[in-house]
């Protein structure tokens, strides 16, 4: 039975406990990059693109009938935008389509987009203080996803402005209503 064994010349332990320890104390004083952030990882991108867009709800918004229909939605149907408009204090916005979306952008314009909150447009009900909390990876997922399905041409209604209902289709009115109030 024979051992390895490790040779270190007097005082390279105490360097490396030493350059151990440095390294230890860089990083934990390091901030974290987006690189560093948790991300899924799957068979694909495309597959840890289509786990993100389920497990975010983002079909919720972003595809038509998905809660109703309990995520049996067809693929080529999938991620079209979504014409029932959600209706608050910001007016009403809808689901838009993000399959042209991201065919309409460069896979970092999306990550750009999915960080500034749409440069600041961005209106709610989307949760972008959530989405700008996605690793980059995870971005680039959700758009390798969104691009997989291919571009589907949808007609959506127009947002409205503040205070401004829609006259046609559907919406859902998500306004805070006073139960104590007459």
């Amino acid at each position: 039975m024979s051992r390895s064994r490790l040779f270190l010349p007097s005082g390279s332990l105490a360097v490396l406990t030493l350059a151990a320890g440095v390294a230890a104390t860089s990083a934990t004083a390091t901030p974290r990059t987006q690189d560093e952030k948790p991300f899924v990882q799957a068979s694909s991108d495309v597959a840890a693109g289509e786990y993100l867009m389920t497990v975010a709800s983002c079909h919720d918004c972003h595809t038509a009938g998905w809660v109703e229909k309990k995520g049996q939605v067809a693929k080529e149907d999938q991620l079209s935008g979504n014409p029932v408009g959600f209706y608050g204090p910001w007016g009403t916005t809808y689901g838009k389509n993000l399959r042209q979306v991201a065919d309409r952008h460069s896979e970092d314009e999306w990550v750009d987009i999915l960080r500034t909150a749409d440069h600041g447009q961005g209106a709610l009900p989307m949760p972008w203080h959530d989405a700008s909390k996605f690793s980059d990876k995870d971005l680039r997922a959700l758009y390798r996803y969104a691009k997989s399905l291919g571009p589907k041409a949808v007609r959506l209604p127009r947002n409205t402005k503040p205070g401004i209902k829609p006259t046609t289709g559907q919406y859902i009115d998500l306004t805070v209503k006073d139960s104590t109030s007459k």
